[in-house]
């Protein structure tokens, strides 16, 4: 879906080539429960070398190190990370290859989204 000049679709089965992208940015869009398809089609459309930009609710992680270690074995490194604001975290990865694990990964099971009345 095309607006104002930005593509907005769903993240599986996107309709690029492979390796034909230099970014892909996942804000706040972790919301399924196939994270790991997420991130292979993630690793499918990025270059060699591009780049995958995380920014999820802070609440949801109890701890990013198996988050971090599971998307190593779908083929991206992390090369910068901001955990110092409460609210969000955000994640840079390098693709660094294909993906390398199969099956279950548990760290890419987060935790439901903590709501606050305010």
């Amino acid at each position: 879906i095309l607006k104002g000049g930005q593509v907005f679709l769903l993240l599986l089965q996107v309709p690029l080539r492979d390796e034909s992208v230099d970014i892909a940015v996942f804000c706040l869009a972790l919301m399924g429960t196939n994270l790991r398809e997420f991130f292979e089609e993630a690793n499918r459309v990025l270059k060699p070398g591009g780049i995958l930009k995380v920014a999820e609710v802070a609440s949801r992680f109890e701890d990013i190190r198996p988050f971090i270690s599971a998307l190593a074995n779908l083929g991206f490194k992390n090369i910068s990370k901001d955990t110092s604001n409460s609210f969000f975290y955000t994640f840079d990865f390098l693709k660094t290859g294909p993906v390398r694990s199969k099956g279950k990964l548990p760290g890419l099971q987060l935790k439901a989204c903590l709501y606050k009345k305010r």
